[in-house]
């Protein structure tokens, strides 16, 4: 049974990532010399916007997840683990998702 669900839609990343995706497969169009690595790193960027273009949040049955896109990336921590919570500001070179601060996980 499912507690707490909350999906959050990552709108500047999909935006940015097709943005930057366009711009590369216009480069390979309008060039006449070799284009591979142009479409690696449009590769690399398109299953990046797959893996990260949602965060969802999740408690159930004693477990709090977190997970990125299609649920690929993932972390899962037991409640009875969670000695406290608090609204905290970071800094914006601690970078963005699940990771480890020097306060502890985010």
């Amino acid at each position: 049974m499912t507690r707490y669900e909350h999906t959050q839609i990552g709108h500047v990343i999909i935006w940015s990532l097709l943005a930057i995706i366009v711009i590369a497969g216009g480069a390979v169009i309008g060039s006449s010399s070799r284009h591979e690595p142009t479409a690696v790193v449009s590769v690399i960027l398109l299953a990046c916007l797959v893996l990260f273009y949602k965060l969802k949040i999740t408690i159930e049955d004693g477990t709090l997840c977190a997970c990125f896109g299609p649920g690929i990336i993932r972390k899962r921590v037991r409640l009875a683990e969670i000695v406290e919570c608090e609204p905290i500001r970071i800094r914006w070179w601690y970078g963005w998702g699940i990771h480890l601060t020097p306060r502890g996980w985010l």
